[in-house]
């Protein structure tokens, strides 16, 4: 099987917020794509780095903690959940040559993310492998 990965060009945001916080409305609603976890200790954000105008500055100010400069790798297919071992075939290589990353899944489909300084030697372990290809994704900037 071979794995298709998109390199999407824009850059992405982690958030931290305490658990109870209540998000405005607005924000949920302004922001092209994001994916948020609430957990027994906080909620975390992640949403592309350009923010929409009307936002500008809301988010970084009100967050505990932010991470910025974090590039993404979006897996280009609807994941059936029988299968087993497509996110260990991307992440393992990364983990095998020091690259951190932070890794959404969806319904659909996972994203793995690395940091902006280590994309280009993410692409390079990632092309060698067999099995995987990568190439050019659309911004998720609407």
């Amino acid at each position: 099987m071979t794995i298709s990965l998109l390199i999407l060009p824009d850059e992405f945001g982690i958030y931290q917020f305490d658990r109870d916080y209540r998000f405005p409305a607005e924000w949920l609603n302004e922001l092209p794509w994001y994916t948020l976890s609430k957990t027994t200790s906080e909620v975390s954000l992640l949403c592309p780095a350009q923010q929409p105008a009307t936002l500008q500055g809301s988010i970084v100010s009100t967050a505990n903690k932010s991470e910025l400069g974090w590039r993404c790798f979006q897996v280009d297919a609807q994941m059936d959940f029988g299968l087993v071992g497509i996110l260990a075939s991307i992440v393992d290589p990364l983990r095998d040559n020091k690259i951190p990353v932070y890794v959404v899944s969806t319904f659909d489909t996972d994203y793995v993310l690395v940091k902006e300084e280590m994309l280009e030697k993410a692409m390079g372990v990632l092309n060698r492998q067999d099995g995987i290809t990568l190439k050019p994704g659309s911004s998720v900037i609407l």
